[in-house]
């Protein structure tokens, strides 16, 4: 079993992906890595192998979630540039289910499996979920401009809120495969609002 990403389809725009989805030619810092990540791997001796392209994985504790929430009760948890990027995303509590499912269901899978909750969001839709789980009023938008220079002072990549990919695992779906968190409002809530 391999543990990849998502990036490895760059910037997809509105475009849906899924396990027979090409990965993309770029940009280097996302879908380079991974695809080269990927290919080293090729021609393992394995009797079966399982490329995981996992999308955000929500938990506490993590510098993905903890950044969102930290901007969003400091008053910065508006849309991030025009808001219509896509954000695929699981719960930490599915992704171990996911991984569980591949490595000991009957029927297990091969190849890429892509593991993220079954309905990805726009930017807009996610920082209105965050404002409203943390109780925030809203929040002006972020222009991509002050995202840059946002980005040099977190020693971050701007393509991380710029960018996205709407993905939905065709393999999951044709398993049944039944999510704890399905929608991004109910794992929110799990993760942040008990604390």
């Amino acid at each position: 079993m391999q543990a990849s990403t998502l990036a490895i389809h760059g910037d997809a725009g509105d475009r849906m992906i899924s396990e027979s989805s090409p990965p993309a030619d770029g940009p280097p810092q996302m879908a380079g890595v991974a695809t080269a990540w990927e290919s080293a791997a090729t021609g393992v001796n394995a009797r079966r192998q399982v490329v995981l392209r996992t999308s955000i994985v929500l938990d506490r504790g993590t510098p993905a979630l903890d950044r969102l929430a930290w901007l969003t009760r400091i008053g910065l948890g508006g849309r991030v540039g025009s808001g219509r990027q896509w954000f695929s995303w699981i719960h930490v509590d599915d992704w171990l289910r996911v991984v569980s499912w591949c490595l000991g269901s009957e029927e297990p899978p091969e190849g890429v499996v892509v593991v993220t909750a079954p309905n990805p969001v726009r930017n807009a839709e996610l920082m209105r979920s965050l404002r409203r789980v943390l109780h925030r009023p809203p929040a002006p938008p972020t222009p991509a401009p002050l995202l840059h220079v946002g980005a040099v002072l977190l020693r971050t990549d701007p393509a991380l809120g710029l960018t996205g990919r709407r993905a939905v695992s065709a393999k999951l779906t044709a398993a049944e495969f039944r999510f704890t968190h399905p929608h991004l409002d109910g794992a929110l809530e799990d993760l942040l609002a008990r604390r």
